[in-house]
């Protein structure tokens, strides 16, 4: 369609994103919607690209969606690869080398700018939080819109994450506060972006509580196309109440005390005389002994994208009793295969209640594994049910928010 004469151009976006987050549905929303001016990323690995040929690098083979390969995408491959390499090395890891290569990264980003200000009249940017504070500052001095992608609850999270660290101490955890500077980073990033976009009301509610400007918070929820096959039915038919089957419940992401899982392998003490298998599928933050006297409990370790299908195909619940998340998009994947979800109330808003799965009362151990035995009981087998928030509603929305 042509523009007539006294019609600008619309305005293109430039998606600035570390990782595969959201497995780049932000920039395929916008490429829908014909304004995606290009995708600046870490690591992009096509089809053939030697990256998916070197032993150890299978996860980068995830850096890469076919919806995108008609798009300009930048990425700084070899320098990105390079800063890992020298990290690991060095056996650097943590903070500093997170903070180091959000600031690489954005230099990257930053240098693009002016080839991508030649090609389009006007830009907006889009950047995942954390990694926004220098792209922010150089596009508000080039006029452009900025939208703030907030990946998480923010501060409101690392202190509700300390106070479970105070609860479980001998669990052997990893985990370490944000510096200071970290914090102070973020806070410039919220107060130079236009629009903060979270995903959940939980997230808005914490920054709110934070002190960010409400005026500001967009909630868009996740979205996540269905990868349930036809053939797929819900979970075992078998009935539960028959104490020869075993229930087997599922939880797939990070093992760490933000997602609950000490209270998740307590429960599993008090329903260790139960039909009841419990499968954690994920890297591990804390030690895994703590559920060694479990036998109905088993670690799978960090699992490819290629064998999470099957994961969710074997199990009949999935479980998520998270302290805080921005989201967790493993509600919609598990969900979009016809799995019942047993979930916390603190993270985005996917479960109806007796319909497609359960939201916990509250995150006691005896609370979980009421929950629990109530999904071998009841059995749900939902619909394919996915996200009610479609890629195009994504698209309309980002839109609205940046005319």
């Amino acid at each position: 369609m042509s523009l007539s004469n006294d019609q600008a151009a619309p305005t293109q976006v430039l998606v600035s994103q570390i990782g595969a987050r959201e497995h780049y549905a932000i920039a395929c929303a916008l490429r829908d919607q014909a304004v995606l001016a290009a995708m600046v990323t870490d690591f992009w690995a096509p089809k053939k690209h030697w990256f998916r040929f070197i032993p150890g690098l299978t996860r980068l083979r995830d850096r890469y969606i076919i919806s995108l390969a008609s798009v300009m995408v930048l990425a700084p491959n070899i320098r990105m690869f390079c800063f890992e390499l020298w990290q690991r090395l060095l056996k650097r890891r943590g903070w500093p080398v997170n903070m180091a290569r959000n600031t690489l990264f954005q230099k990257f980003a930053i240098s693009k700018f002016d080839k991508l200000a030649m090609q389009h009249e006007q830009l907006a940017l889009f950047s995942y939080s954390y990694a926004a504070r220098d792209l922010f500052d150089e596009a508000k001095r080039r006029g452009w819109k900025t939208l703030l992608g907030q990946i998480d609850p923010g501060p409101e999270e690392e202190r509700i994450v300390a106070a479970e660290h105070e609860r479980y101490p001998k669990l052997g955890s990893r985990w370490q506060p944000a510096p200071t500077e970290y914090w102070a980073a973020w806070r410039q990033e919220i107060d130079l972006a236009d629009v903060v976009i979270v995903n959940s009301e939980w997230s808005k509610q914490c920054l709110i509580k934070e002190g960010v400007d409400e005026r500001k918070l967009e909630v868009v929820p996740l979205v996540y196309e269905s990868k349930r096959s036809q053939n797929n039915d819900a979970p075992h038919a078998e009935s539960y109440h028959s104490e020869d089957v075993v229930f087997q419940v599922l939880f797939l992401g990070q093992i760490n005390l933000r997602k609950g899982i000490a209270r998740l392998i307590e429960a599993m003490r008090l329903l260790k005389d139960k039909p009841i298998r419990l499968t954690l599928a994920g890297p591990c933050e804390i030690d895994s002994s703590s559920w060694a006297d479990l036998p109905n409990v088993e670690w799978l370790g960090s699992v490819p994208r290629s064998e999470v299908g099957r994961l969710y195909e074997n199990a009949d619940v999935f479980i998520l009793p998270t302290l805080s998340d921005g989201y967790a998009i493993t509600q919609l994947e598990a969900l979009s295969r016809g799995l019942p979800v047993i979930a916390s109330a603190h993270c985005g808003a996917a479960v109806d209640h007796g319909v497609n799965g359960w939201i916990l009362a509250d995150l006691e151990p005896e609370t979980i594994a009421g929950a629990i035995t109530r999904a071998r009981v009841e059995n749900l087998k939902p619909v394919d049910a996915g996200s009610s928030f479609t890629p195009d509603e994504l698209g309309q929305s980002l839109v609205d928010l940046i005319c």
